[in-house]
């Protein structure tokens, strides 16, 4: 089950039926829930598809389905066969990254901030699932970013360049402070200070731009590198207050921002909600909060369980834009 599959829109039985699903593994369940389900899943061939369609998608998330708490060794070893495989699967497709990034120089977790000073003086921030190498030589400071977003005040060395590589392309430092977020393929480079020269081997394009303080630019395969513009640098920095601040940003945008600060994993089950513009500013300390934020004013209903939080449209609300007040 693709990314895409699971953020595609449903039919309103199949929505239904992964309503039942989500119920069925928060922990408030009986077993005369699950035979209700069964009874529902067995009353039409419409139902029977939904309800396969729903635990296709629930699979796709990692989750077993199996209702029965019985042989529970029995099932922790078949869980950990599954889990081996699954990694080496995942690890022999690249969907963990290139075989560097296994073992990263620097590193956070989900909801994690780290501020490190790294052995020229320069100093570097890294903001929450965020991991990168540091390789320093005599002649170059280069830092390789794996995934995640940093923020940097190089210290002056004019002997030595400083670098950072991300997916093929290279931001060097002109005296500066900068950012640089990596979301698989897609690099943002954003400039607080001074200036920043930004290569991307791009034919269509060009293969080199330079970023001035207030702007900034992104390369990707799919656009090459785009051109410079002006930026809030209030609002693209914001993370490093503990903040997210959001002007008008698509709902799917605001979910991948929210998982940097929450663990597990924010299905949106109607692709149409993904579009539906954000604004405000929340702590990234409190997840929960945002989402309440949400629920109460789009028409969303949002069910939160342990790894896992459903977006659903609210069929008793119009879609209308979220702007509540600062």
């Amino acid at each position: 089950m693709t990314p895409d599959a699971l953020d595609a829109p449903l039919d309103p039985l199949t929505e239904r039926a992964l309503e039942w699903l989500v119920y069925l593994h928060s922990g408030a369940e009986t077993d005369a829930d699950w035979s209700a389900f069964h009874d529902w899943k067995a009353a039409t061939p419409a139902q029977r598809q939904a309800a396969e369609t729903a635990e296709q998608l629930w699979d796709g998330l990692g989750t077993a389905l199996n209702r029965k708490r019985r042989a529970k060794a029995a099932r922790a070893t078949l869980l950990s066969l599954g889990l081996l495989a699954l990694l080496a699967g995942g690890f022999a497709a690249g969907v963990f990254g290139p075989p560097a990034s296994y073992f990263p120089d620097a590193r956070t977790a989900v909801g994690e901030r780290r501020t490190l000073t790294l052995a020229d003086g320069s100093q570097l921030e890294l903001d929450a699932a965020t991991s990168l190498d540091i390789h320093f030589t005599a002649g170059q400071r280069r830092l390789t970013l794996f995934g995640g977003r940093i923020f940097v005040a190089v210290a002056p060395d004019p002997a030595r360049p400083f670098l950072v590589e991300a997916a093929g392309g290279t931001t060097r430092a002109l005296g500066t402070a900068f950012e640089v977020s990596r979301d698989r393929d897609l690099v943002d480079v954003v400039v607080s200070e001074h200036a920043v020269r930004v290569a991307y081997p791009d034919a269509a394009s060009g293969t080199s731009v330079e970023v001035e303080a207030g702007s900034e630019v992104s390369y990707a395969p799919a656009t090459g590198l785009a051109r410079p513009h002006p930026t809030d640098l209030a609002n693209r920095t914001s993370w490093r207050r503990g903040l997210m601040l959001f002007d008008s940003r698509p709902l799917g945008d605001v979910v991948g921002e929210i998982e940097r600060y929450r663990r597990g994993r924010i299905l949106i089950v109607d692709g149409a909600l993904r579009q539906l513009p954000v604004s405000g500013m929340f702590e990234t300390a409190d997840t929960d909060a945002l989402l309440d934020a949400l629920a109460e004013a789009l028409p969303l209903k949002v069910d939160k369980l342990p790894l896992l939080t459903v977006i659903r449209r609210d069929p008793a609300r119009p879609l209308e834009p979220f702007q509540p007040q600062k």
